[in-house]
């Protein structure tokens, strides 16, 4: 399901001993590439998608990486990809915290997908829509918070 407009939240389950060695989950337009040759980073890997790297805490996008973390950040199995579509924003939460915007500037009024990449055969990964709304909606946002 890909979106133009509006905050939307996704759910991704990647247990982390499925990931691999370039596990990146982000946002692409509909014509990223949906495989490539060699053990690297697909999401992020072109100018139609942004991806987190999961183990290096890399941001991606055309082809180039910054750093999200300095430290080492273990990300658990759950992790939300929250989209404002109409700030053309990309974050994260895990274990109940906003990690802060990863991406700015993504083009608005585009149709964007939630995307995962993966090098690791048999890999599962679960992806599902939790939350949305577009400005004019009388919805309200409910974002899930884990209690430990």
């Amino acid at each position: 399901m890909g979106v133009k407009s509006g905050l939307h939240v996704w759910e991704v389950l990647w247990k982390p001993e499925h990931r691999g060695s370039h596990a990146v989950l982000g946002i692409s337009r509909q014509n990223c590439p949906l495989q490539a040759s060699g053990y690297n980073v697909l999401v992020g890997r072109d100018s139609h998608s942004w991806g987190w790297e999961l183990k290096t805490n890399q941001l991606w996008h055309a082809g180039l990486n910054t750093k999200m973390a300095q430290t080492p950040l273990p990300i658990p199995e759950r992790v939300l990809l929250v989209l404002d579509a109409d700030a053309g924003t990309l974050g994260f939460i895990v274990d109940g915290s906003f990690l802060g915007v990863g991406f700015e500037d993504l083009p608005r009024g585009v149709e964007l997908f939630p995307a995962v990449s993966s090098v690791r055969g048999g890999a599962s990964i679960r992806l599902r829509y939790l939350n949305g709304a577009t400005q004019g909606e009388e919805h309200t946002l409910i974002l899930p918070v884990l209690v430990n």
